[in-house]
């Protein structure tokens, strides 16, 4: 008997330890994904969780869930769909070529312990043509990832994966002279504006590029130490890294990591979340969560941001007076890293029902100190920041979806960054800096794993923003606290003033093939020219005089870009022919105008279409191609 027992116990660990790397993250872009919102809603699985990423072996016992009851169903093809996700969640010991690892592994009972090494090869090309053949543009890049990952006993797991390539992106200048603000903490305005300069990417659709590097690149005609350079205009050595250790306690109910990874909080649909979006970087943070009843799930994370190192778009903007030894002033220029010292924590709760889901939270972004409220779940960051001294960049986030099981869901999202009081004319005051989202997702039964979805976002001006400021403990000088990290929004991918319609559909219908089509008309104020309306960049500070004074009128207060897109894409992985190669290819249209006002801004200001140098009409094809090789 005893010996039975010690079989049993010693198998049950090896069990575990063979797939404890099952604790680690799939990265969020995986196209496993959209087939768990598809399977959600046709109720092939249990409601998923509000965090993404997900667990290698959350993913598993999800991808099970649905081919069980794919089995009840008797929807055998369906299954054929699902199997490929599956399986490469399974790493075996040995050379796996077609799957691009390599794994060993230790199989003491007492501390089993594996390693596995992957790579891949990467290339992606976009190329936009247009009708001013001006704007016509290429960029490439192409790069080689390679990591490791396994187990340390039969709870903890590891990830780190380097990334080192070769890029280059142009950009097209808008305009050089777009204000972001007064210096310093300024109550009589005499303090001299900040400008910033403008820049767009024609290789690739609008908020569809997202660069593989992090921090700075190296251009090939300067590889030295002063080398670095924010954006890779010419061809440039660029690199990255990631990493994870991770823990999963109690069936799943407490997760506990540090890693630097993408994330996506608060999501209703995929890339829809305002608050913590999947297309902000990655930043170092630690987060846990805990899930005491299956309905009700607390999380929480802090992490430390990064700088943006963008100095050819804010070259002109960050400065001090230095005061010469002969009494004289003159401007200084500074670095990113001087004014970008922000730490970040976040806690959520969520109530998860049959037929609704309802989720709630705050976040702050807070300059470096050692300050644990921030990091402590018990206690919100509302009453902490109070007590503190109200220093910081505090923001209120909440989601409603109503769930129809097997037809699909409704949904309505908001973020608040900052108002002076709901008394207010809160939809017409400048002060009132919020983002709010409405949407619904269908399942198209007659298609495999197809769903079609609509979202309406809107992000006022200054949202994501912050006043200046430079007050703060710990630090004398100016701080921006923005609700960005390496220069890109931690929320929704808008820019502020911004407003979006967006219809997706997404497809897997037959195994290892992806399809997708949407359309998008955003509309947003410019941040460029003569037309510029205040508070229409990520970098844009409210000012601190009479900004209770400011009102918003959308589209009636200056110019506005008209943006209408249209694309089509296709994923498909030849492994299922022996081949460790992926493939991609993208097909967009993009139609832009302006409008501008007659007159002084106002509600019932009139706008009329405008084409001229400054603001012209746009129209062109973007194509977008990319293979992943996976080898050994």
């Amino acid at each position: 008997m005893k010996k039975l027992i010690t079989f049993i116990l010693s198998t049950l660990l090896f069990v575990t330890g063979v797939f404890s790397q099952s604790n680690l993250s799939v990265n969020i872009n995986d196209r496993v994904y959209e087939v768990l919102r598809s399977a959600e809603i046709q109720q092939l699985c249990t409601p998923l969780a509000n965090e993404k990423p997900y667990t290698q072996g959350y993913i598993v016992k999800k991808l099970e869930e649905i081919i069980f009851n794919l089995e009840e169903q008797e929807e055998y093809d369906q299954i054929e769909i699902i199997q490929p996700y599956l399986d490469k969640f399974e790493y075996e010991e040995g050379q796996h070529l077609q799957n691009g690892y390599f794994k060993i592994e230790n199989k003491d009972m007492t501390f089993p312990t594996s390693f596995i090494f992957y790579n891949t090869f990467t290339t992606n090309v976009g190329t936009g043509l247009y009708q001013n053949s001006d704007q016509n543009s290429t960029g490439y890049e192409t790069f080689y990832s390679f990591g490791f990952m396994g187990n340390l006993g039969p709870k903890v797991s590891y990830n780190t994966t380097g990334t080192l390539g070769l890029t280059k992106m142009p950009l097209e200048l808008l305009g050089e002279d777009y204000s972001i603000g007064e210096w310093l903490y300024n109550t009589k305005g005499n303090q001299p504006a900040r400008t910033i300069s403008t820049y767009r990417n024609n290789s690739y659709l609008p908020y569809k590029y997202s660069k593989f590097w992090d921090g700075s690149c190296y251009f090939f005609s300067d590889f030295s130490a002063s080398g670095l350079e924010g954006w890779a205009f010419a061809p440039a050595l660029a690199f990255a890294m990631t990493g994870e250790i991770h823990s999963s306690l109690y069936e799943n109910r407490v997760e506990l990591g540090v890693s630097r990874q993408k994330r996506e909080w608060g999501a209703m649909d995929t890339d829809s979340s305002l608050v913590l979006n999947g297309h902000a970087r990655p930043f170092l943070a630690a987060e846990a969560s805990f899930k005491p009843f299956n309905f009700l799930s607390l999380s929480c994370l802090t992490g430390i941001l990064e700088m943006p190192n963008q100095d050819y778009i804010n070259q002109n903007a960050w400065y001090r007076l230095h005061e010469n030894e002969d009494g004289t002033f003159e401007t200084q220029p500074w670095e990113d890293g001087y004014f970008f010292q922000n730490a970040f924590s976040m806690i959520k709760v969520d109530f998860d029902m049959t037929h609704f889901h309802f989720d709630f939270g705050s976040t702050t972004v807070w300059p470096k100190r050692f300050e644990l409220g921030y990091a402590f779940p018990l206690v919100d960051n509302v009453v902490y920041q109070n007590n503190i001294g109200d220093n910081d960049n505090l923001a209120l986030f909440g989601n409603f979806k109503f769930i129809a099981p097997g037809t699909g869901s409704i949904w309505v999202s908001g973020y608040l960054d900052e108002i002076n009081a709901f008394t207010t004319k809160f939809w017409r005051k400048t002060r009132a800096m919020f983002a709010f989202q409405s949407g619904g997702k269908i399942n198209i039964p007659w298609i495999p794993f197809t769903t079609a979805s609509f979202r309406y976002t809107k992000v006022e001006p200054y949202c994501y923003t912050h006043h200046s400021i430079n007050y703060t403990p710990w630090y004398s000088q100016y701080l921006s606290e923005s609700y960005t990290n390496n220069g890109e929004c931690l929320g929704y991918y808008l820019a502020p003033n911004s407003d979006e319609f967006n219809f997706q559909f997404d497809s897997n219908p037959l195994p290892y093939l992806n399809l997708g089509f949407q359309y998008q008309l955003i509309r947003h104020g410019v941040d460029w020219g003569s037309g510029s309306v205040i508070g229409s960049n990520i970098y844009s500070e409210l000012r601190n005089y009479d900004r209770s004074d400011l009102d918003k009128y959308f589209l009636h207060d200056g110019t506005y870009e008209w943006s209408n897109i249209v694309s089509i894409h296709c994923n498909y992985d030849l492994r299922q022919h022996n081949l460790p190669i992926s493939v991609y290819a993208g097909l967009g249209y993009i139609f832009d105008w302006f409008t501008q006002i007659e007159g002084e801004p106002g509600a019932k200001t009139p706008y009329s279409y405008v084409n001229n140098d400054e603001y012209p009409q746009k129209n062109g094809l973007v194509l977008n191609l990319g293979v992943s090789v996976f080898f050994e």
